[in-house]
């Protein structure tokens, strides 16, 4: 309940402005500049910019290209593409040294790339091998430590970058974590590094000389995608959604801000870094988009020495611009899905990464406008299912773009959070957000299984959680299904690790035979049809569910409807999920070790 009177009285505090300002951004979505679309015999391509560094002088801008894992540099003064050059296969993320080399990781190489640009002669000078599945990597201000964030082994891998071309970096350690991390930030007065959940939405401390996980600080966020530092190194900024599981689905509350929020959060370091204070004292929080002009999916963030804030509104095209004690963020319109954005050292220009136009925004931060485009290269005509993806993370399809599908089911997966979304037919009863990785062939979906197949629950998402403006086009639906249908369930962590027992998944199958799982969960898609009361029951008295699919389930957590299962392990020695018998300590490990694998 204080959450929700937190939420009610917030939206009163800057409903004033929110009316006076409606009409200055407006509903109308501008079209972006015509691009050149060619086959791809032609060149046409999709890059996908996810990532960028700026040169030390503010001449040149690296851009790192998920979809072709090469890297494009920009003449930032001249404004034009000097090149591109392929270098891996799918770079996620990209940090300077102070010698002008780069670090780039490629999450499907698995590798931490060096990179060197000097006279143009761009080349990978060295390729390390880091926990697989990386994402995110920072430079210690002394540029002698590279920090690696690997998404779905859950790790962290901290390195002592080598001073010479010719000479490996040396992994120091490789810290696990109890979440699936992203972002990465090195605090260099307070020798620690926070790492932040890239789901959900906890903060971890590690003491990087140590190579320990010292604490993890919880917040009601997630879809945390960009964490930055005031210039008085006092204040961790952190640009996050919020799903409030006191709200409903109901247009009322999507159009106040109530059900879902998208907010850049300001919190004292000092409260971070300690599990001893309040983590919430002495911190604040600037509203991203207001009832009528919301946003959706804040994402990368940059601080420039004046002290300006720039976030990337990803679900709606824009970025916000303003600073710590300034309430009214200026937003400014830039290209499809902007995810990153760097700074000149004159804190006069924004450079911003737009990953579904392939292009960079050159913003004004003096005149507050958008003065041009850069654009990475011809585009080429998409695919259904590249169509889907675009749609997937486009909030106009929720009413006044409050959320898009990647809101909650973040890159496709899940936040975690409890949702009260009509979806078992009635309110006050909310339940956990479902992973959407590897559901094809699982049908039907929801809790309740009310939905016989994508296109049917595509359709109530759209209508009664988003509650969209408009009718669905079935065109936009059918691109969804198709892209839905391309997701693989995620990695399982033992294997990401490199920790899978074998001898053990084989004797926790004989458990899962013996304790009668396969009748809920039936291989393959270890999922069934129908509906089973399993002894739970949701507020509203519903007691019968359709079992999700296991595929992916270790990667997953909390569990049950309701969440009340904080880990696969508590689901069995708490809960006694449906077990027949009592479990030996052996038997249960084998059990999780086979759930693990899936």
């Amino acid at each position: 309940m204080k959450r929700f009177l937190y939420f009610l009285l917030l939206t009163m505090a800057y409903d004033a402005t929110s009316l006076a300002r409606a009409d200055e951004y407006g509903r109308e979505e501008a079209e972006p500049a015509p691009r050149e679309i060619k086959s791809e015999a032609e060149g046409g391509r999709l890059r996908y910019p996810q990532a960028m560094v700026l040169s030390r002088d503010g001449k040149t801008l690296y851009v790192a290209n998920r979809r072709t894992g090469s890297l494009s540099i920009v003449d930032a003064a001249a404004r034009k593409l000097v090149g591109e050059f392929p270098l891996g296969r799918m770079l996620t993320d990209l940090a300077a040294l102070p010698d002008g080399r780069l670090l780039a990781v490629d999450e499907q190489a698995h590798q931490l790339l060096t990179i060197e640009t000097a006279a143009g002669n761009v080349r990978v000078i060295q390729r390390t091998d880091v926990a697989r599945h990386p994402v995110g990597v920072a430079v210690s201000h002394d540029g002698r430590h590279g920090y690696v964030t690997s998404l779905w082994s859950r790790r962290l891998t901290i390195l002592k970058l080598a001073d010479k071309a010719d000479q490996p970096h040396r992994t120091l350690h490789v810290v696990d974590l109890p979440f699936a991390p992203r972002c990465v930030l090195p605090m260099a007065d307070r020798e620690k590094l926070i790492v932040a959940d890239s789901f959900g939405g906890r903060l971890g401390v590690v003491d990087p000389r140590a190579g320990e996980l010292l604490l993890v600080r919880d917040f009601p966020g997630h879809n945390i995608r960009g964490l930055g530092v005031s210039t008085n190194r006092n204040m961790l900024l952190v640009s996050h959604q919020m799903l409030n599981e006191l709200a409903h689905t109901v247009r009322n509350d999507v159009h106040w801000g109530l059900l879902m929020s998208n907010d850049l959060r300001w919190l004292q370091l000092d409260n971070v870094l300690s599990d001893k204070a309040n983590l919430y004292e002495r911190g604040h929080m600037h509203p991203l988009g207001e009832a009528g002009s919301a946003t959706s999916d804040p994402a990368g963030l940059a601080v420039a020495p004046s002290g300006m804030v720039v976030v990337t509104l990803a679900g709606v095209g824009e970025i916000a611009i303003g600073i710590e004690n300034d309430f009214s963020l200026q937003r400014i319109r830039v290209g499809r899905r902007p995810t990153a954005v760097v700074i000149s050292p004159d804190s006069r220009w924004a450079y911003v990464a737009n990953t579904f136009d392939d292009t960079i925004s050159i913003v004004d931060l003096k005149e507050r406008e958008n003065v041009g485009t850069i654009s990475l290269g011809p585009l080429r005509e998409l695919t259904e299912v590249e169509r889907g993806e675009l749609l997937f993370y486009d909030a106009r399809l929720s009413h006044d773009s409050w959320m898009s599908c990647n809101s909650c089911h973040t890159d496709g997966h899940t936040n975690g959070l409890l949702s009260d979304n009509l979806s078992d037919k009635s309110f006050g009863a909310p339940k956990r957000v479902l992973s959407l990785l590897g559901r094809a062939g699982t049908e039907p979906f929801a809790w309740n299984g009310s939905s016989a197949d994508y296109g049917e629950q595509i359709r109530k998402s759209i209508s009664l959680t988003m509650q969209g403006d408009e009718t669905p086009a079935d065109r936009n639906v059918e691109a969804l299904a198709a892209f839905l249908a391309t997701l693989e369930p995620p990695p399982s962590i033992d294997d990401a690790r490199g920790t899978r027992d074998e001898k053990a998944v084989r004797r926790g199958q004989a458990v899962f035979k013996a304790q009668n799982c396969n009748r809920c969960h039936q291989a393959p898609n270890y999922t069934s049809p129908e509906l089973y009361d399993v002894g739970l029951t949701d507020k509203e008295g519903n007691k019968e569910f359709n079992p999700p699919t296991l595929r992916g389930v270790g990667q997953r957590g909390p569990y049950f409807h309701d969440a009340s299962a904080a880990s696969l392990r508590d689901v069995f020695e708490i809960h006694g999920h449906q077990l027949q018998s009592d479990l030996s300590d052996r038997q249960l490990s084998d059990l999780l070790a086979f759930l693990r694998s899936l």
